[in-house]
């Protein structure tokens, strides 16, 4: 081989040292290793970066056309009369106010019950056992709320305020808190609802927690005993009245 030729190696063998420094030399290495292709691709941070924009926008246009799909089928539910069975629904604040001047001034009309009943929840009625010499007098109310402990608590409180009609609690008097499981409620009651307690006197005390009880058992079964704290404490006095024991029919009274 002259010097000036320079030897041809073939594409597709694996060339031998001196004839990669050959082809190193002469500039033909990186064109047969993609060593061009290598230096011009995208770095890796920004292709996921162009993935991720390519699949916000899908998910911003799904969207958007979902919404505006769910729109057009309510307006031509609205327009056909299909959304509007109920004759007390109303659907803008036109239609409310409207509702509510029909109704005004009618205490004792079924949309207006229903209303009310929407407003502050599904209601109970409960009977409280007020103490009326040494028998019990019943009284009627209305208790809302979903949970069975907000009845309880607005019957104890209606039951405290006809003790405080007939003077027997003091103003101060009242529940703190209140906790129930299964037959047992445990009643967390101010310094006042003690002294309260003291001041009538041991027949005058009994009949008022028995009634206390007695409403409690009547309207939220399985509740049949109750407990006593005084300003989240045990109670330690006994007299008039014992309240260190849970009160209930065969137990403190």
């Amino acid at each position: 081989m002259r010097p000036s030729q320079r030897r041809k190696i073939p594409f597709d063998d694996e060339p031998s040292p001196s004839e990669k420094r050959e082809l190193i030399k002469r500039g033909e290495w990186e064109e047969r290793h993609g060593g061009g292709e290598t230096r011009n691709r995208i770095p890796l941070v920004f292709r996921l970066l162009a993935w991720t924009s390519l699949v916000v926008i899908f998910f911003a246009i799904g969207y958007g056309a979902t919404s505006l799909i769910f729109k057009w089928l309510d307006r031509n539910a609205y327009a056909r009369g299909a959304a509007r069975t109920p004759e007390n629904l109303a659907y803008t604040p036109e239609e409310t106010r409207n509702m509510l001047d029909r109704f005004s001034g009618e205490e004792d009309s079924p949309l207006s019950a229903d209303l009310t009943a929407q407003e502050r929840g599904a209601y109970v009625t409960v009977t409280i056992s007020i103490p009326d010499g040494n028998s019990f007098k019943t009284r009627q109310i209305r208790c809302y709320g979903a949970l069975r402990e907000d009845a309880i608590k607005q019957t104890l409180a209606a039951y405290m305020d006809a003790m405080k009609e007939s003077q027997i609690l003091s103003a101060g008097a009242r529940d703190l808190n209140i906790f129930r499981s299964g037959e047992w409620l445990y009643l967390n009651m101010s310094g006042d609802f003690l002294e309260s307690v003291k001041t009538l006197g041991a027949e005058k005390s009994r009949l008022m927690l028995t009634g206390l009880v007695k409403t409690m058992s009547d309207n939220f079964p399985p509740v049949n005993k109750v407990r006593f704290y005084i300003d989240g404490k045990e109670v330690r006095d006994k007299k008039p009245i014992d309240l260190t024991l849970p009160w209930g029919f065969g137990a403190g009274s």
